[in-house]
């Protein structure tokens, strides 16, 4: 019998009934987790959550030098609200920071007065009625004094989606008056449904980014813009470029020549692009900076991602994911250099004027951090001895120590002592064959305690976890809710079912009109094969998942009777009631996912999980905020009314002032302790295959 770490004997306990030092408040009632960093003053500037003011996003700033400190006052939560998601809420002049408040939505600037090194208090810049007016996508425009920023319009839309304007607009910033209503910001662009990604020339007289129509996603199909600004600041022309290209088309920038970058699927995998200054008014394709037969970025659910940078020096720092694994090269003059590999995420580049990259990164037993590199230590040949274009012969730059002194961690997450190595569950990526021969992949954990081990002829029970979206992906990252569940003996199975992102546009567009499907398909292929391969327990399978991937959980049961338990966070059950309310980003999503809707209606009455309960046998826990706007609680209310009646053991939570995932850590907290229970009672008691 083996031994553990103190030189004990494990205890010989069945899977899932394994003691883990891993509760549920460890977890969630004192993490934070840094997010979304910009560099800034020689340091970078960084979100972090606050446990104690209900996970409100803190903006702080950090030099990997001291500890870090905060700018934004207690009572603001630096969130947006546009598409429901939000994404990058805030940008920085030079001794300057603008932020969006989640409470009010609007904008306000804080101000570094140099001699003292303090920050003014928050003045509000926008007044957008009440809420009804949502920004995001911040970018300072140095040479006209204003902001420019991506504004989501509810006001006259009465609930409908379709009414809701979206726009790219300019907001002065004039010194003294009243906050600036919407009534008086200059509309830069209105001609789309969306429009994310405003970058600006170096010269301020080129603006460009990023826009799309109903019923693409910004996934599907996206134009990029490129307008030529007046001496005003207004729109004097405004054309597409790589117009002759249908495909998902993102985070357009220029270097300091005028040229223009940008990220296409138009090869299959999201790579980054270049259009020559000169032929940007010609609307010329670009041409492929680092062809890779990988994805360069994930999906755009939120606004503002950056996985490139562009160097003074003209060197190029790129993101690339292959099988869940990240890793970062920096490209000059024919020659790719690793700086970063086999990370489970590594996001949200930055790069000031002064050669400083930043960037979010964290491995498969570690939590995010930031980092912050010079990346002027990093050396290239000289062009003459290099061979352009041969960037596939990529060179992993080493660790010395001068390097490594360029190097700074701004912040990292605390891992609690009790998750060390011994305790950690690391991830197996592995490919299994699905429907009609094609192929899906997963994410493996499996269980993993120092102080336990299953008796001999036990196979451990298996909780498949299905991510959001669809268009979403499994993330090799440390994630604690999978290790709280390996650490107690089940496995994991973390699966890319096909239509998740990493893997290409083919990939990812395998599930047109096929949700309900093909997915449904993947996952009893993906528990087969684990069945098949005796790797998990056949007569304990539970199936998990949230909003999308809730979905699949009620699709799945439906379709199959290999579960013994499901359970579903704010996930859908009645697709025409989803078709007929959410909001105005994913008002169309199901157009290509299932079909147009009205016209396919029958395919969303066979495909919706509320019109199939009659195939459902196992108990279902279901979990549901009440303020979501992306699947309503009425979802879940209707479920819950048409479940409890006809099955035994099915329960439904609801969370007050919660929406579209739960933030607070009281309530995150509740969550995850029903869920075990509700596995003890309705997975745990089954008999264990032999």
């Amino acid at each position: 019998m083996k031994g553990n770490r103190t030189g004990k004997p494990r205890k010989i306990v069945a899977c899932g009934e394994w003691d883990s030092p891993l509760s549920a408040e460890l977890i969630f009632g004192r993490r934070q987790t840094p997010a979304k960093p910009l560099p800034w003053n020689d340091g970078a500037l960084f979100l972090l959550n606050v446990p104690g003011e209900g996970n409100a996003q803190a903006l702080m700033f950090g030099d990997g030098r001291s500890e870090p400190v905060r700018i934004s006052p207690p009572g603001f939560n630096l969130r947006s609200k546009v598409h429901e998601y939000g994404g990058q809420p805030y940008c920085a002049g030079v001794n300057e920071i603008f932020y969006c408040n989640f409470n009010d939505q609007e904008i306000y600037r804080q101000t570094l007065h140099p001699e003292t090194g303090e920050f003014s208090p928050p003045r509000q810049l926008t007044d957008s009625a009440a809420g009804q007016v949502r920004y995001g996508d911040l970018l300072r425009d140095p040479h006209r004094n204003r902001l420019i920023c991506v504004r989501e319009d509810h006001r006259g839309s009465a609930g409908n989606p379709a009414a809701v304007a979206n726009a790219l607009v300019a907001i002065a910033l004039d010194e003294g008056g009243a906050p600036q209503q919407a009534d008086r910001q200059a509309v830069l662009f209105d001609g789309s449904d969306f429009v994310a990604g405003p970058s600006l020339s170096g010269d301020g007289e080129w603006l460009a980014f990023a826009s799309w129509s109903h019923p693409d996603m910004p996934w599907d199909a996206t134009t990029i813009h490129c307008a030529r600004l007046n001496s005003r600041g207004g729109v004097e022309d405004c054309f597409a470029t790589d117009s002759a290209e249908s495909a998902s088309q993102l985070q357009p920038r220029f270097d300091r020549e005028g040229n223009l970058y940008f990220l296409s699927d138009r090869s299959n995998f999201w790579n980054l692009l270049r259009v020559d200054a000169e032929k940007l008014m010609a609307g010329c394709a670009g041409e492929a900076v680092y062809p890779a037969s990988a994805d360069c970025c994930g999906p755009p659910w939120e606004l503002g991602n950056r996985n490139y940078a562009i160097g003074e020096n003209g060197a190029i720092y790129l993101t690339l994911v292959d099988r869940c694994r990240w890793r970062l090269l920096a490209i000059k003059n024919g020659q790719a250099r690793e700086l970063e590999a086999d990370k489970g995420l590594l996001e949200h580049l930055g790069m000031d004027s002064s050669g400083r990259l930043c960037y979010a990164l964290a491995g498969d037993d570690d939590y995010p951090s930031i980092r912050l590199w010079d990346a002027r230590s990093i050396q290239f040949q000289d062009s003459d001895s290099a061979h352009p274009g041969d960037t596939h012969s990529i060179e992993r730059l080493q660790d010395t120590r001068s390097i490594s002194a360029t190097r700074r961690i701004v912040y990292r997450s605390a891992v609690p002592p009790a998750l060390d190595a011994e305790l950690v569950s690391r991830p197996g990526h592995f490919e299994f064959r699905t429907q009609g021969g094609a192929s899906a992949y997963g994410l493996l954990y499996e269980p993993r305690n120092p102080d336990f081990q299953a008796p001999a002829v036990e196979l451990p029970p298996l909780l498949v976890n299905v991510h959001g979206g669809p268009t979403g992906t499994a993330r090799a990252a440390l994630n604690p809710l999978h290790q709280f569940w390996t650490s107690r003996g089940f496995a994991v199975l973390d699966i890319n079912h096909r239509g998740s992102t990493g893997y290409g546009r083919e990939f990812r567009r395998a599930l047109e009109e096929q949700w309900g499907v093909a997915d449904i398909a993947d996952v009893i292929a993906a528990v087969e094969h684990l069945i098949a391969t005796e790797q998990v327990d056949r007569n304990r399978l539970a199936i998990r998942g949230g909003s999308a991937g809730g979905y699949v959980v009620l699709a799945s049961l439906a379709a199959c009777k290999l579960f013994s338990a499901g359970v579903s966070y704010y996930g859908v059950a009645d697709l025409e009631m989803l078709a007929r309310d959410t909001h105005k980003f994913e008002s169309r999503y199901l157009d290509r996912l299932i079909g147009p809707y009205p016209e396919t209606a029958e395919r969303y009455r066979q495909r919706s999980p509320i019109n199939r309960l009659d195939d459902v046998s196992a108990p279902v826990l279901i979990l549901q905020g009440t303020e979501d706007k992306v699947v309503p609680p009425s979802q879940a209310e209707l479920l819950y009314g048409e479940l409890r009646n006809r099955i035994e053991g099915v329960e439904y939570i609801s969370f007050p002032g919660e929406g579209h995932g739960f933030r607070q850590p009281a309530n995150q907290i509740r969550a995850l302790e029903a869920e075990l229970d509700f596995y003890r009672r309705n997975l745990l008691t089954s008999e264990p295959a032999l």
